[in-house]
């Protein structure tokens, strides 16, 4: 006599079908269901792995289309249910001989076990159907579009790039981006172009470089001499956009009078660009107040002090009370704290001799690149299951640029450059590269040292560079006259 196989266990095999359909059909001895069932997860793990290597240069901009994410929850979707019915079809599907061999209590237990991995499958692709819709609301936001226009096909003048109308970036020649950061601070009667970071990289070489123009300097050049007789902004370069901005009609004549923020955006992108000595291909820009929510998102920043910061005139997004300390060393900052760590520029630094340290916007810029050097940190140490989808929202709320969308993947490529422990950073300050004030009572304006900036900019960039523009890289006395 032979004994008859003994039934196997069905929660057994609805835990097997939850890692790998058909895997607990084929535990349970269903050999044909297992096949139909886990054919389809093997061609589906074959695609991604071909698509994330043999693939990657040639798709990695469409991971990040409209079209793409929208087709990634069609198929998440799909796989849900498909998971669904192998965990199901295996739990319940042949439970009828041998649920009778066991004790109600058992028996109920084993029906809340696959209960559990049915309501688990739910809940991790509901996760990653929030974190696709999330992400492609975020990037439709991040790449909202150029103000001024669309870019790149050569015939939308004037909405096309300012400093080079045609320009289409090819993935490897340098590209420069010009970082702004707006700050709507309360009392103020307009928002002012408080961070002006230049971030300039070579995609072949694998460099990249970080330049803060202090809100103060003066006398940056302008294009044309259309508003200015010497071609030469006579006021702080934070008022630039503001002041072309509400003026569109003098300032931009070629753009229609209600593109008054594209008018501001064109005329502080070309003056940075001449007075770098580099065109400028695209901006984001950057809300601070919502700044602070993106840190809260990634759970903070770790900053480091030399000395206890102190400003008791300190008020921003954020902070309810005047007057602010931050701690000496290195500390975890939420939000608010890390925002007011990069706005203080006055107050002083009590530094451990117990001596201090008069603030300024040159330590405040280089405060604000700390701050972006240890944001990226943080992203990538995030807790992508809790914080991902809050980071999404935040970026979507705090980040926007003209870079187009359909760029994205080689964008996100240059990251890993542009926020990387080796990036060349530099403040264009006292006394290297700016004059103190003439007059400083009657209005504080840093004068630019041209040759200092020149030669520090060819430094930076490296001998292969050549540099462009009017003010910088050239001797020209000045800008074209406005009929030429």
């Amino acid at each position: 006599m032979t004994d008859s196989p003994r039934a196997r266990n069905p929660v057994v095999g609805a835990a097997l079908s939850f890692v790998v359909p058909g895997a607990g059909q084929a535990y349970l001895g269903r050999r044909r269901l297992a096949l139909l069932l886990g054919l389809p997860a093997v061609l589906l793990v074959i695609g991604i792995a071909l698509l994330l290597t043999v693939f990657a240069d040639d798709v990695r901009n469409d991971l990040f289309s409209d079209r793409f994410l929208t087709a990634a929850l069609i198929v998440d979707v799909a796989v849900l249910l498909w998971r669904l019915a192998a965990i199901g079809e295996a739990g319940f599907g042949g439970w009828r001989g041998w649920l009778s061999h066991l004790p109600r209590l058992q028996r109920a237990g084993a029906i809340g076990l696959v209960v559990v991995l049915l309501g688990t499958t739910v809940a991790m692709h509901t996760w990653a159907g929030v974190v696709l819709v999330r992400l492609n609301d975020t990037l439709s936001d991040v790449f909202s579009g150029d103000p001024r226009g669309p870019r790149g096909d050569g015939n939308s003048d004037p909405g096309g790039p300012l400093n080079e109308p045609a320009y289409n970036w090819d993935g490897t020649e340098r590209v420069t981006f010009l970082l702004l950061g707006i700050d709507a601070a309360p009392g103020r009667e307009a928002a002012l172009t408080d961070t002006i970071l230049v971030v300039s990289v070579d995609p072949v070489a694998r460099e990249a470089v970080m330049v803060s123009i202090p809100r103060d300097t003066g006398f940056i050049p302008l294009p044309d001499r259309s508003v200015y007789p010497d071609g030469v902004y006579p006021n702080k370069i934070n008022g630039l956009a503001s002041e072309a901005g509400a003026s569109p009609e003098i300032w931009c004549p070629d753009l229609p009078v209600t593109a008054a923020e594209a008018c501001g955006l064109r005329t502080l992108e070309r003056a940075v660009a001449l007075y770098l000595g580099l065109p400028i291909q695209y901006f984001a820009h950057v809300d601070l107040a919502g700044f602070a929510e993106l840190i809260d998102a990634v759970g903070g920043v770790t900053l480091c002090l030399e000395g206890t910061l102190v400003d008791p005139d300190y008020s921003g997004p954020g902070w309810d009370v005047r007057g602010i300390e931050l701690p000496e060393g290195c500390t975890e900052y939420d939000g608010a704290r890390a925002l007011a760590y990069s706005r203080i520029r006055h107050g002083w630094i009590v530094l451990p001799d117990g001596t201090t340290q008069q603030q300024n916007d040159f330590l405040r810029a280089d405060r604000q690149q700390q701050v972006l050097l240890e944001l990226r940190r943080e992203f990538a140490r995030m807790d992508f299951i809790f914080e991902l989808p809050s980071t999404l929202n935040a970026v979507g709320r705090t980040v926007s640029t003209d870079f187009p969308r359909s760029m994205a993947g080689d964008l996100a490529s240059l990251l890993p450059l542009i926020t990387g422990p080796d990036i060349e950073r530099e403040v264009l300050g006292l006394p290297e590269y700016v004059d103190p004030p003439i007059d400083p009572a009657a209005n504080y304006l840093l004068v630019p040292r041209r040759d200092a900036i020149r030669a520090g900019m060819q430094e930076l960039l490296g001998p292969g560079v050549t540099l462009e523009g009017w003010y910088l890289g050239s001797h020209d006395d000045g800008p074209p006259d406005a009929a030429t």
